[in-house]
């Protein structure tokens, strides 16, 4: 079911210019990750499984764009297990040099929601 919602988001979204850069991707990586390492914004129930769910679907996509940009294979059905494919793509990153090092300093792979 994720795969499902991950590829429907994923495929709404305009395809990226070709002039897009890694930096303008990596950007977008960073800033989806940074709002899922803070989580849920106060005022709202970080029980609400859609935000949360939100959060992770954001960094989802923006981990495929930038993967796809720099030429690692990925698609949306490869996230049968979200958080294996994750890492499998951070990882992969890092090889290639682009860190995904946030404000906060974390590399680690991102939680699943629990």
């Amino acid at each position: 079911m994720y795969t499902e919602l991950l590829e429907t988001v994923s495929g709404q979204r305009p395809t990226p210019e070709p002039s897009a850069t890694e930096r303008s991707a990596l950007d977008e990586v960073l800033r989806c990750r940074s709002e899922l390492e803070q989580g849920v914004q106060p005022g709202m129930d970080p029980d609400t499984v859609p935000v949360v769910l939100a959060l992770h679907v954001g960094y989802d996509v923006a981990l495929l764009d930038l993967a796809r940009l720099v030429g690692i294979d990925t698609d949306p059905s490869r996230f049968e297990q979200p958080q294996q494919e994750r890492e499998r793509l951070e990882r992969a990153l890092h090889q290639l040099g682009i860190s995904l090092q946030t404000a906060t300093g974390a590399e680690e792979p991102v939680p699943e929601p629990s």
